[in-house]
C-alpha cells in the first residue's frame, strides 16, 4: 500500500462514507476505480488528486504523504460565512442536482432549505447584533 492508498482509505473512513459514494462525489463514473487507488493498484492524476484533497479539505502535500499535517488551510483568511451560505442558497436554484448523503436532494427539499438559509443568515445577524459583536468587519 503507497502513502497516498493509505491516506485515501484513512480520509474516508474519517468521513464514514463507502468508496462507491466517495466516488460518486469525485464524479468518477465506475465506482472502482476509487477502489483501486485505495488498493494501490492504480494512482489518480494530478488533477484528481487535487479534486480529493478539496473533497477532504487536506493538502495534496499530506494526501502523498510529503507532511503530517493535514492542512495549511487554516493560515488562509477567515471565510465570509454570510457570502459562503447566500452562494449556496443561490447554486440550489440551479438545475444541477445537489444531494444529500447518497440520494439526490428533490426540488421541494431544495427550496426547503433555501429559504431556511435565508432565515438562517436573517437571524444570526439578528444574534450577532444582540450580543454586542460589532458586525463591521473592517474593525478587527
Amino acid at each position: 500500500m503507497t502513502n497516498l492508498s493509505k491516506q485515501l482509505t484513512l480520509l474516508r473512513e474519517k468521513q464514514g462514507w463507502t468508496k462507491r459514494e466517495t466516488a460518486r462525489r469525485l464524479g468518477l463514473k465506475a465506482p472502482s476505480t476509487y477502489g483501486n487507488w485505495e488498493y494501490g493498484i492504480r494512482e489518480p492524476d494530478l488533477s484528481m488528486v487535487k479534486e480529493i484533497a478539496s473533497l477532504y479539505d487536506v493538502t495534496v502535500d499530506y494526501l502523498i504523504g510529503d507532511t503530517n499535517s493535514l492542512t495549511e488551510k487554516s493560515r488562509k483568511p477567515p471565510k465570509d460565512i454570510q457570502l459562503e451560505l447566500e452562494n449556496l442558497a443561490a447554486e440550489l436554484e440551479s438545475p444541477t442536482p445537489f444531494y444529500l448523503g447518497a440520494d439526490i436532494l428533490k426540488p421541494h427539499t431544495s427550496a426547503f432549505l433555501q429559504k431556511n438559509i435565508y432565515f438562517i443568515l436573517e437571524n444570526a445577524e439578528k444574534i450577532n447584533q444582540l450580543d454586542g459583536v460589532n458586525s463591521n468587519k473592517n474593525s478587527k
